[in-house]
């Protein structure tokens, strides 16, 4: 029976579990919007610029684990979600791209709204592809959806000409192939040899940027068999490791010559997922120390010897191998040792955070609070369970260590870009059963305001925690690290964000968010539970040093 090719996509997006279109309309993106009047199934959800929408759909596909779904307009709005796309590439996000593209009849002549879109997506996307059939929508689309699931995970781009979705298509809607499946490497017991030849206090784990909340058992089954102790990257794009966990040991700072100080007594370190070793800036250092043994563990074998060679590489599902080499390892382990050194890390561990956050606490009582304070004083008032998405700075003090993130729980702007966090929340929200926190800076809230705007409407339970120093911190901290000019002479062109100084309440209020602001710990405390007791969005802007 012929149905018209935009009905067709709407009958695949139904059958990938597609419930939320996140996208900014224009002329050409007009079928799709008429084909959703009779779909009240699926919901549009609206950002008032394309950068917004991309980086909604960003959120709901990392708190949703499956691929979101956005639909840009033609070439500009394309041009606007560039940079989210870049942080969506950097963070592996599932997701299915669409943009309008003119009506094909008269495009050899280049009309208004026309453009080469798939070369503007190609760099930053693991296929991008224009249909030119009706017929091919259907294959096109499942083609999309299968490959931002396909380890390495990532976006995927379709251009979509308006004609060609007003065009009949004959036949059934193409079938969904079954989903691949990636067991455990069949040498998980020659690494639980290897790891048993080693002194487990002389062994660490470290999460790649790009490992998935599903392979959190098996971590955890391997740190605590063996005794571990777990790193992150403190710019890894998502957690699969619980913070509250005895062996985990905290983030390693993007810096190679701290990377190396912090596994100086490391005689093997196992990475587990794709990048783990992250630098900026350059140091002429290696992360590793001499001698150590490097084993890796992907679900992608480009992955493998990527950053440095290993010793011992594995390929296959990530959570699986890891879980099949704590089975393996488990008869070779002392367990009454194990116990000691397990009761005696929970005993440190526990003995370290009150340790800092007393030191931390020390300068809560001057104004402005350090970042380490508003950011302690912030995660003290979250409820259990709250989902963190951050991009900002604030963050990457001693309080990192006192973050207990959770697996599926904890996002971060991978690629670098501002103005992620905030639309992401609410995209994580809509996916989410349970408050969202956006933890940003003032520069990165004004790269993408517009998501304010969409949690009103939309009546989001997203608390945003504007942490502002009226400046780009993180640079200056660069540019005092380096010794640059800029520091050296006391004058940090173009780093400053004053004079005027941004009303961040006012702006809140004028997208219809109750703001406030708040600048003790009491007074954040009591922010954030007015916040959590609001039947949609909040902003509480925190004054830092």
């Amino acid at each position: 029976m012929a149905r018209l090719a935009r009905d067709v996509l709407l009958e695949i997006l139904r059958d990938e579990g597609v419930t939320h279109i996140f996208g900014n309309p224009g002329s050409t993106e007009m079928p799709l919007l008429d084909a959703l009047v009779d779909a009240p199934d699926l919901t549009y959800v609206l950002g008032l610029q394309e950068a917004t929408a991309l980086g909604m759909a960003d959120g709901w596909a990392l708190a949703a684990r499956r691929p979101g779904f956005v639909n840009l307009h033609a070439a500009g709005g394309l041009g606007n979600a560039m940079g989210v796309l870049v942080a969506s590439k950097a963070s592996g996000t599932p997701l299915v791209i669409t943009a309008g593209q003119q009506d094909t009849r008269h495009l050899m002549s280049d009309p208004w709204l026309s453009g080469d879109l798939v070369s503007i997506a190609a760099p930053l996307t693991k296929w991008a592809t224009e249909i030119h059939r009706p017929e091919d929508v259907g294959p096109a689309l499942r083609r999309a959806f299968a490959l931002a699931m396909t380890p390495p995970t990532g976006p995927v781009f379709l251009s979509l000409p308006m004609d060609v979705l007003e065009m009949p298509v004959e036949g059934p809607v193409p079938p969904k192939s079954a989903e691949p499946h990636f067991g455990a490497s069949p040498d998980a017991a020659a690494l639980a040899e290897r790891l048993a030849a080693h002194d487990p206090e002389r062994v660490a784990i470290l999460m790649g940027d790009d490992l998935p909340a599903d392979a959190a058992d098996g971590l955890v089954a391997l740190a605590e068999t063996g005794g571990f102790r777990v790193f992150g990257t403190q710019v890894g794009s998502r957690t699969a490791f619980p913070g509250s966990n005895p062996w985990w040991d905290g983030v390693l700072k993007a810096d190679f010559a701290v990377i190396r100080e912090r596994l100086k007594d490391c005689e093997a370190v196992l990475v587990a997922g794709g990048r783990a070793f992250i630098a900026y800036p350059y140091r002429d250092v290696h992360p590793l120390p001499e001698g150590a043994k490097l084993y890796h563990v992907t679900q992608t074998a480009s992955a493998s010897g990527r950053e440095f060679p290993a010793d011992m590489a594995l390929v296959g599902d990530i959570g699986l191998t890891l879980g099949a080499v704590a089975e393996a390892l488990a008869p070779r382990v002392d367990a009454a040792a194990l116990a000691v050194r397990a009761e005696q890390r929970a005993k440190a561990r526990a003995e370290h955070r009150a340790k800092l956050a007393a030191q931390i606490e020390a300068a809560a009582d001057e104004q402005p609070l350090t970042p380490d304070a508003a950011v302690l004083s912030v995660l003290r008032a979250m409820p259990e369970g709250a989902l963190i998405s951050n991009d900002s700075a604030a963050t990457f003090g001693a309080v990192n260590d006192l973050i207990e993130a959770s697996p599926g729980r904890y996002f971060f702007a991978r690629g670098g870009v501002l103005g992620c966090s905030m639309p992401a929340s609410v995209g994580a929200a809509i996916a989410h059963d349970g408050p969202v926190f956006s933890f940003v800076g003032d520069g990165g809230a004004m790269y993408s305001p517009q998501a304010l705007w969409s949690a009103a409407h939309y009546r989001q339970k997203v608390v945003f925690i504007v942490f502002n120093n009226r400046r780009y911190d993180v640079l200056q901290r660069v540019a005092k690290d380096l010794g640059c000019k800029n520091a050296v002479a006391g004058r940090f062109v173009g780093m400053n964000v004053e004079d005027p100084a941004i009303d961040f309440q006012a702006l809140s209020r004028s997208m219809g968010v109750p703001s406030c602001e708040a600048g003790t710990p009491e007074a954040i405390a009591k922010a954030v539970a007015e916040a959590l007791e609001r039947d949609g969005p909040s902003l509480i802007e925190i004054a830092i040093r």
